[in-house]
C-alpha cells in the first residue's frame, strides 16, 4: 500500500506490528484502522492507539483480552486504569516521550501481570502519530509477547554460561575443523590457553598450528590414521604435542563427523585431552610388567600359578623348561598330569586344594621328584592362596626351588665334618692374624696339643728349630702369593720329641681379597722318613757291605761326568772283578762269600780317598769312582795298592790261616776314553776282561784294541743270531768206547759253527756269546731236537739205542721248564737213559733250587747225569751222592799226561779207584795215544773219549763207524 501525502490525509503513521523490530512502514488513515479492525482482531499481536493525553482510542482484540475489559472500559482511559502506578507512570512518560519529540521507541520490553495474574513480557514499539499537517496527534504502539522468547534467551544464556564454565574448567579442548585438508580449525575453546599456554588466535589463525606442534615422532602416524575416521565416523588416536613452553605433552583426541540431512559430511568436532600423567603411569606400569616379568622370568626359582581346579594360568621360563615345554604359553590350560610329572600330579593336586580349602599358606616344604632323565632332585616348595582384588581366593601361587644341589652341598658339608671330625690327617684353622682358632681330634693325637692348649697362639710355638728363619721366610712368600705352599717340615711334640710333617697350608679369602683365614693340614711323616731312608739305602745301598749299589753309582757318576765337564778336570773310572771268589763262594758258603765281600769293601774304602766313590755292581764286581785326579800316577797308585791289599789272605775260617784271591782292574779315564757314562761303563768293563785275560791279579788301561774286540764281539754276536737261521750251527758227535771191548757204547753231541766267512768257529767261543745274548736256550733246544732225531734214526737203523751226552750249563738249567725233556721223550717214544746230560762241578755245587729241581727230575726220569772235566775244580763227594751222578768224566789235561806225570797217573787212579766206590763210571777224555788208553784200562777207567779213535763227527759220519763196527762183528 502506498502512503498518502500526510498534509492532505488525516492519517496516523505507524509501524506495522511484528515480533521483531518493524523493517517498513505504511501511513494508515484512522477510518480504515475501523474498517480493518476484523482483520486487526485475528492478529496476536498487542495493537492500539493513544491520544497526546495517553487515551487509548484504539485497541484489538488482544488488547482486550489483556486488559479482560470491554472496549468501552478500554477506549478514552490512559494506563494508570490498567496497571499499577510505577508501571503505569514509566509507560505514559515513554508515550510522552514519543509524541513530545517525535522519536520512535524501537525496544520497550515490559513486564505486565494480566488480568489472569499471569506474567509476561511484552516487546513494544511505539511511533508517534500524525495529521495531515504533521503535526503529532497521538501515538501508535505494537506489542509482542516475548515471554516465551524470553525465558528460552535466558535459559539459552544461563546455558552458555554454564557452557563456558565447563569449557573453561573442562580438561578436554574443544573445537571444530573442516572436513577437508588440511582440516583448517574453525573453533576451539578457551581452556586452550589454560591447558596448553597458546591462544585461541594461534590456533585459529596459523596455518598448521595443530599438526607443526605433533612431536615429529608421532606426526606422520596421526595424519596417516586421520582416514578412518570417514571409514568408522569418528576416529582415536594418542601422541604428543608441545606446550607453549616447550614441553611435550601427551595427548588423547576423539574425532566425529558432523553430517547433513543428505549424509555429506560437513564439518569435524573433537576434543583432545592431556593425559601426560596416565602415559607415564601407563610406562611405569608397563616397566613395572617388564620388571616384574623380568624376576619372574630371570628368578633362580620357578613360580606358576594355578585356578581353583588346579589348571595352570601361567608360569616363568625355569618353570616351563622343567616341565618339558618350549614356553610358558605351553602350560596355560594344563593340568600336572600333562607334564613330565605325572607322577606327582595327585600328590600336586591334594596340597593345591589344602592351599585353595583352608586359605593357609604352605610353606618351605621339602620333597622329592624323578626328573625325566630318571634322577632323583629335590625340591623347596611354597605355595600360597591366590587372591582377586576382592580378596575372594581365585586360585594357587606357587613357587619352588631346585635344591638338589644345596641338599648335595649340605650332605658334602656333613661329610666334611665327619671328614674332619674323623680325619687321619690333622686340620688347624687360624685367623687372619694366624692365631689358632680350631683344630680336630688327629691334630691332638699327633701333636699331643688339645684345644685348650693352643687356642689364640701362634703355630710358632710348634717350631724344632730345625728349619732356619730363611726356611719359614720363603714359605711365607710363596704362601702369600701362591695362597697354597706344601712341603716337609719338621715340628715339636708336645711330649718335647721331634717328628716330621708333610703340610699342606691354603689361604681362604674374602670377597674382597683380604684374608679371611688360613687353612694347615699335615700327617705325621716320621715313621715315612724312616722308611723312605730305609728304601732309599736299599735301592741305592748294597745291603751286604753298605756301598752304594749300581743306581747309586750311575747317579754319582754322571753327577761327576757333569762336574769334570765344568771345571774340566780329569775324571778315572775303575771297574774291578774279583779272581777265584766264586771257588770261595762255592766251596765254603754263601756266608763265607758274603763275609769275604764285606771285608773287601773295607779294603777298598781304605785305598781311596773320601771323596772318591767305591760301590758294589754285583756278585764280585765292584767299581770306583775317581773324581779331579790329573795323575796317570796318583791313579796306577790307587790301583797298585787295591792288588796288594785284595791279595793279602782274608782269614774266613778260625782253624784256617787265610784263604787267597785277587783282583782284576779295567781303567778308563775321562774325557779320553769316553764322555758319557754308557760309554766309560762299556770301556772300562772291556779293560776289566783284558786285565782277566791277561792273568788276573792286574789292572788294564782301556786301548782303542779293546773297543775292537769288543766290536768284533758285537758283530759275531749279531752272526750267531743270524747262524740260527741260516742253519750254521751243526751238531756234532764224538763216539765214547767201552775200554773193555773197544766198542762205540755212547757219544757227545758237541756244537759246530761254520761261518761263512770266517769257518768254523769254536764252542769256547760262541757259547759265551749266546749265554750273554740270551741265545742259548734257543740253541740248547735246537740241540736237543737233533740229538733225538739222530737217536731215533740210529735206532731205527741199528736196532739199539746209543746214549748221546749233552752239555747243559746252569743258565740253560734254570731256563728249562718242569719235566721239559722227559715229556718230549716220552711224547717220542725213547726212555730217559737214551740220553746223559753233563754239568760242570762248579754247577753241581750251587746247588740253587732250580738246579736241585732240574736233576730230581732227571733222576726221576732215568735221564743219566756225568759231571764233565771233573778234577779241574772245587769238588764235593757228598753232591756226587746226594744226586745220584752216573759218570765221572776226567778232564783230559790229566789224561794229556798221564804217560809222563806220576802225579796225573796218581789223580787217575784215584779219581777211578773213588767212582767206583761211589758205584760211578768213569769216561777219560782227551785220548790221544794207544799208550794213554792201555794205561786207562791197566787203572780200570771205564770209557774214554779221544782224537785217538775219531774227533767230533757228523750224524751220518757217526752212522758210518756204527755201521762199519757192526759189519766187523
Amino acid at each position: 500500500m502506498k502512503n498518502k501525502d500526510p498534509e492532505k490525509s488525516p492519517a496516523a503513521t505507524f509501524e506495522s506490528g511484528q515480533e521483531s523490530a518493524p523493517k517498513a512502514t505504511q501511513t494508515i488513515p484512522i477510518d480504515l484502522i475501523s474498517g480493518m479492525e476484523t482483520i486487526l482482531d485475528q492478529n496476536n499481536t498487542y495493537i492500539f492507539i493513544k491520544d497526546t493525553a495517553g487515551r487509548y482510542i484504539f485497541v484489538n482484540r488482544a488488547v482486550k483480552e489483556l486488559f479482560n475489559k470491554p472496549l468501552e472500559e478500554i477506549i478514552g482511559y490512559d494506563d494508570s486504569q490498567f496497571f499499577d502506578l510505577g508501571l503505569s507512570n514509566e509507560l505514559m512518560l515513554n508515550d510522552r516521550h514519543v509524541m513530545e519529540h517525535g522519536e520512535t521507541i524501537e525496544r520497550e520490553e515490559k513486564n505486565i501481570v494480566k488480568s489472569t495474574g499471569e506474567e509476561k513480557i511484552y516487546w513494544t514499539v511505539k511511533k508517534p502519530v500524525r495529521n495531515e499537517q504533521r503535526r503529532i496527534v497521538g501515538m501508535c504502539g505494537i506489542s509482542t509477547d516475548i515471554t516465551a522468547r524470553k525465558r528460552a534467551e535466558i535459559a539459552l544464556c544461563k546455558l552458555n554460561k554454564r557452557l563456558d564454565f565447563l569449557l573453561s574448567s573442562s580438561p578436554a579442548i574443544i573445537y571444530t575443523c573442516k572436513a577437508s585438508p588440511p582440516y583448517t580449525p574453525t573453533f576451539i575453546s578457551d581452556n586452550l590457553t589454560k591447558i596448553l599456554g597458546y591462544t585461541v588466535e594461534e590456533f585459529l589463525d596459523t596455518p598448521d598450528f595443530w599438526a607443526e606442534h605433533i612431536h615429529p615422532q608421532d606426526r606422520d602416524r596421526v595424519q596417516a590414521d586421520l582416514h578412518y575416521m570417514f571409514t568408522n565416523g569418528k576416529h582415536i588416536h594418542e601422541y604428543r604435542f608441545q606446550h607453549h613452553n616447550g614441553d611435550w605433552l601427551w595427548m588423547r583426541g576423539e574425532l566425529y563427523t558432523v553430517t547433513c540431512p543428505e549424509g555429506d559430511t560437513v564439518e569435524l568436532i573433537g576434543y583432545f585431552i592431556e593425559i601426560t600423567d596416565r602415559k607415564e603411569k601407563e610406562h611405569a606400569l608397563t616397566e613395572s610388567h617388564h620388571l616384574l616379568k623380568t624376576v619372574i622370568d630371570t628368578a633362580p626359582v620357578r613360580i606358576f600359578w594355578k585356578d581353583t581346579e588346579s589348571r595352570f594360568l601361567g608360569c616363568n621360563r625355569a618353570f616351563a623348561d622343567d616341565a618339558g615345554e618350549t614356553g610358558p604359553e605351553k602350560i596355560i590350560g594344563k593340568k600336572d598330569c600333562q607334564l613330565n610329572w605325572k607322577a606327582q600330579a595327585k600328590r600336586n593336586y591334594e596340597d593345591d586344594q589344602k592351599v585353595i580349602n583352608t586359605g593357609i599358606a604352605r610353606l618351605d616344604c621339602e620333597e622329592s621328584r624323578t626328573a625325566p632323565d630318571g634322577k632323583t632332585i629335590w625340591l623347596r616348595t611354597s605355595k600360597a592362596p591366590l587372591r582377586n582384588v576382592n580378596n575372594e581366593i581365585i586360585g594357587v601361587l606357587g613357587i619352588y626351588q631346585d635344591i638338589t644341589k644345596q641338599k648335595e652341598n649340605e650332605d658334602y658339608m656333613m661329610l666334611a665334618t665327619t671328614i674332619y671330625q674323623l680325619s687321619s690327617e690333622a686340620i688347624m684353622v687360624t685367623d687372619e692374624n694366624n692365631r689358632i682358632m680350631a683344630i680336630n681330634p688327629a691334630f691332638t693325637r699327633i701333636t699331643g696339643y688339645a684345644l685348650a692348649d693352643v687356642a689364640g697362639k701362634d703355630p710358632r710355638i710348634f717350631q724344632s728349630g730345625k728349619q732356619s728363619k730363611s726356611f719359614y721366610r720363603k714359605m711365607w712368600q710363596k704362601l702369600l702369593q701362591e695362597d697354597h705352599w706344601q712341603g716337609e717340615i719338621w715340628d715339636r711334640h708336645k711330649n718335647g720329641n721331634i717328628h716330621a710333617k708333610w703340610l699342606n697350608i691354603s689361604v681362604i679369602r674374602n670377597a674382597d681379597n683380604s684374608i679371611y683365614c688360613y687353612v694347615a693340614q699335615f700327617s705325621d711323616i716320621t715313621e715315612k722318613k724312616r722308611q723312605d731312608e730305609l728304601l732309599y739305602k736299599q735301592a741305592n745301598y748294597d745291603p751286604l757291605t753298605g756301598l752304594p749299589n749300581r743306581n747309586l753309582f750311575k747317579d754319582q757318576l754322571n753327577r761327576e761326568i757333569r762336574k769334570s765337564h765344568r771345571n774340566g778336570r780329569t775324571l778315572a773310572l775303575l771297574f774291578l772283578d774279583l779272581d777265584r771268589f766264586k771257588d770261595i763262594n762255592d766251596t765254603l758258603g754263601h756266608d763265607k762269600g758274603d763275609k769275604l765281600l764285606e771285608e773287601v769293601a773295607l779294603r777298598l774304602l781304605s785305598c781311596v780317598r773320601k771323596t772318591d766313590t767305591v760301590a758294589r755292581m754285583g756278585g764280585d764286581e765292584f767299581a770306583i769312582i775317581l773324581p779331579e785326579i790329573d795323575k796317570k800316577a796318583r791313579i796306577e797308585t790307587i790301583a797298585g795298592n787295591i792288588i796288594h791289599k785284595l791279595s793279602t789272605p782274608f782269614k774266613l775260617e778260625k782253624k784256617h790261616a787265610g784263604h787267597d784271591i785277587s783282583t782284576s782292574i779295567g781303567i778308563v779315564v775321562y774325557p779320553d776314553d769316553g764322555t758319557d757314562m754308557k760309554s766309560l761303563m762299556k770301556h772300562a768293563d772291556q779293560a776289566m776282561y783284558a786285565a782277566k785275560l791277561a792273568g788276573r791279579n792286574r789292572f788294564n788301561y782301556f786301548t782303542s784294541a779293546m773297543q775292537q774286540a769288543a766290536y768284533e764281539k758285537m758283530v759275531l754276536t749279531h752272526d750267531l743270531r743270524q747262524a740260527l737261521d741260516r742253519n750254521e750251527l751243526q751238531v756234532y758227535y764224538q763216539p765214547i768206547l767201552d775200554l773193555k771191548n773197544g766198542l762205540i757204547c755212547k757219544a757227545e753231541a758237541l756244537l759246530r759253527w761254520i761261518h761263512p766267512q770266517r769257518g768254523m768257529i769254536g764252542p769256547q767261543i760262541f757259547i759265551p756269546l749266546a749265554e750273554e745274548s740270551g741265545l742259548i736256550k734257543q740253541i740248547g733246544e735246537m740241540v736237543f731236537n737233533k740229538t733225538i732225531a739222530s737217536i731215533k734214526q740210529w735206532q731205527s737203523r741199528f736196532g739199539y739205542l746209543l746214549q748221546v751226552s749233552i752239555n747243559m750249563s746252569s743258565t740253560q738249567l734254570s731256563l728249562l721248564k718242569k719235566n721239559q725233556w722227559s715229556d718230549y721223550l716220552a711224547r717220542q717214544g725213547l726212555p730217559g737213559h737214551c740220553i746223559n746230560v753233563e754239568i760242570t762241578e762248579g754247577l753241581l755245587l750251587k746247588d740253587t733250587p732250580v738246579v736241585k729241581r732240574r736233576l730230581m727230575e732227571f733222576l726221576d726220569a732215568g735221564i743219566e747225569v756225568s759231571i764233565d772235566d771233573f778234577g779241574t775244580g772245587f769238588s764235593s763227594l757228598s753232591y756226587l751222592k746226594k744226586f745220584d751222578i752216573d759218570y765221572l768224566k776226567i778232564d783230559q789235561s790229566f789224561t794229556k799226561h798221564l804217560t809222563d806225570n806220576d802225579t796225573d797217573h796218581a789223580l787217575v787212579d784215584a779219581i777211578v779207584v773213588m767212582a767206583h766206590k761211589l758205584d760211578i763210571k768213569t769216561i777219560a777224555e782227551g785220548v790221544e795215544t794207544e799208550t794213554q788208553r792201555d794205561m786207562l784200562v791197566a787203572i780200570g777207567c771205564d770209557y774214554e773219549q779221544g782224537f785217538r779213535y775219531s774227533p767230533a763227527v757228523t750224524a751220518e759220519a757217526l752212522a758210518g763207524l756204527l755201521q762199519q763196527q757192526q759189519d766187523q762183528a
